[in-house]
C-alpha cells in the first residue's frame, strides 16, 4: 500500500490548496468536514494496515506448543478478545468477572473510524444539497469570486462583479417586493407565507446554515459520548483517560501504561485433542494498543478543542448575522473602501442598509472569507449604486 498516495488524497480532501474546490462554508466548518475526516481516514488506513499485515497481538504460549499452535493462539486470542488484569491483582476465578474486563474495541476500531468520518461529513452533505434551494447558490458565487482574483483584464473582472451583483439583486427583489406598489395587508401576508413555504424569506439561507452548524455541534457531542461508551470497560472510562493523560503530560512526567489501552492482556481458550479439552490461560502483548492509545488521546484532545472552537465561533457568528447593527458595520466598512464622502451621503447609506437582506449579507461574508474583501467591496458598491438609481425617495 502506497502511504504517500493515501496522505496525498487525504490532503486534497482536506483542501490542500485554496482553489482545489470552491468553498461554500467557513473555516470552522472545514475543521469538521474536511480536516477531521481526513485525520480519521488516515488513522483508519494506518490501523487497518497494521491489523492485517503486521502482528497486532503476540502471546506467550506453553513450551510444548509448536509454531502452528503459537500462530493459532495469536489469531484466536485476537479474534475472540482478551481481558486485562493488573499484575498486582490475581486473576479472577469467576468467568463473569473476567468478561467484565474484556477489551472489545480493538477489532472494530477501523470500522468505527470510517463511521465517525461519515457522520462528520453528513452536515456538509446536507448543506451542499439544500443551500441553493433558497435562491442563492453560494458555491457558484464563491467560485466566481475566486476567478475574480486571477483575472487581469478589467472588463472580465467587471463581468464577475456584475454576475454576483445580479444574483444578489434578483434575490433582494424577490424577497423585498417594490415598496412603490401599495398592497393590502392580506396580500402582503399571503406573499410572506408563500416566501416561507419556498424557503426564501430573506433570512432562510442564514437560518439553514445555523441549523447545519448546530448539527456539527450535536455530532461532535454525540461522538464524544459514543467513544465514552465504546472504549470504556470495567472501572476505567474514556473521558477520565484523556484528563489523566493531559495532567501527566502537563506535569512533565512520563506517560505510564494506560488501563484503558493495556499492552499486556490475558486470553482464555481451549483446544480439543483426541476428544479431550485442554484449557489454557496465556499472557499476550497487545502491540497495537501502543498506537491506539496515542491515536485516541489525539482525538480526545481534538474533539474537545473543536467543540469549544465551534461553540464560540457560532455565538460570534449569530451575533454578527442576526444583529442589524453588526450587519450594518460589515456592509459600511466594505462600502467605505470605495465610496467617498461618507458623511455627505449618510441618508443614502441608511436607505441602502434598511432593505439589505440578511441572506445577502451572509453570502457576502462567505465570499469574503473564501475570496477577498476587495470583491465584496466591489459588489456592495455596485449594489449601492443600483439601489440609488432605482430609489426615488432618496
Amino acid at each position: 500500500m502506497d502511504f504517500n498516495a493515501v496522505i496525498e488524497n487525504a490532503r486534497k480532501y482536506a483542501g490542500g490548496t485554496h482553489r482545489d474546490h470552491g468553498y461554500d462554508d467557513l473555516l470552522v466548518d472545514r475543521l469538521h468536514n474536511r480536516y477531521t475526516v481526513a485525520v480519521l481516514v488516515c488513522f483508519c488506513v494506518a490501523l487497518s494496515s497494521y491489523q492485517y499485515i503486521g502482528d497486532p497481538l503476540q502471546c506467550w504460549v506453553p513450551a510444548q506448543f509448536t509454531g502452528n499452535y503459537e500462530s493459532f493462539t495469536n489469531r484466536l486470542c485476537y479474534i475472540q478478545n482478551t481481558y486485562h488484569v493488573p499484575k498486582q491483582e490475581s486473576i479472577p476465578q469467576d468467568s463473569t468477572l473476567r468478561r467484565e474486563r474484556t477489551l472489545k474495541y480493538y477489532q472494530w476500531i477501523n470500522f468505527v473510524l470510517l463511521l465517525q468520518a461519515l457522520f462528520f461529513s453528513l452536515p456538509r452533505i446536507i448543506w451542499q444539497s439544500f443551500n441553493d434551494k433558497t435562491g442563492l447558490s453560494v458555491g457558484h458565487l464563491v467560485e466566481a469570486a475566486n476567478k475574480y482574483e486571477s483575472i487581469d483584464v478589467d472588463q472580465d473582472r467587471e463581468t464577475v462583479v456584475q454576475y454576483i451583483s445580479n444574483c444578489l439583486q434578483r434575490y433582494d427583489e424577490y424577497v423585498n417586493p417594490s415598496k412603490k406598489k401599495r398592497r393590502s395587508f392580506f396580500h402582503r401576508l399571503n406573499y410572506q407565507y408563500r416566501l416561507f413555504c419556498q424557503a426564501r424569506t430573506g433570512a432562510s439561507l442564514a437560518f439553514f446554515y445555523f441549523v447545519v452548524r448546530f448539527l456539527y455541534i450535536v455530532n461532535l457531542i454525540c461522538q464524544i459520548i459514543f467513544l465514552q461508551y465504546f472504549l470504556s470497560y470495567h472501572d476505567v472510562n474514556y473521558l477520565g483517560y484523556g484528563l489523566n493523560v493531559l495532567g501527566t503530560l502537563l506535569s512533565g512526567l512520563s506517560l505510564p501504561e494506560s488501563k484503558l489501552f493495556p499492552r499486556i492482556t490475558l486470553c482464555d481458550f481451549h483446544i480439543r485433542e483426541l476428544g479431550e479439552r485442554h484449557y489454557y490461560t496465556v499472557e499476550c502483548i497487545l502491540v497495537i494498543n501502543i498506537f491506539i492509545e496515542k491515536m485516541y488521546f489525539v482525538l480526545w484532545l481534538w474533539f474537545w478543542l473543536l467543540l469549544f472552537i465551534t461553540i464560540f465561533d457560532s455565538i460570534r457568528l449569530i451575533y454578527e448575522i442576526a444583529m442589524r447593527h453588526s450587519r450594518n458595520v460589515f456592509i459600511t466598512s466594505h462600502l467605505e473602501l470605495l465610496v467617498k464622502n461618507r458623511e455627505s451621503r449618510e441618508t443614502q447609506f441608511r436607505y441602502f442598509l434598511r432593505y439589505f437582506p440578511i441572506d445577502n449579507a451572509f453570502t457576502l461574508r462567505i465570499i469574503g472569507a473564501n475570496a477577498s474583501s476587495i470583491i465584496v467591496a466591489e459588489i456592495l458598491d455596485e449594489l449601492f449604486n443600483r439601489k440609488l438609481r432605482d430609489g426615488s425617495d432618496v
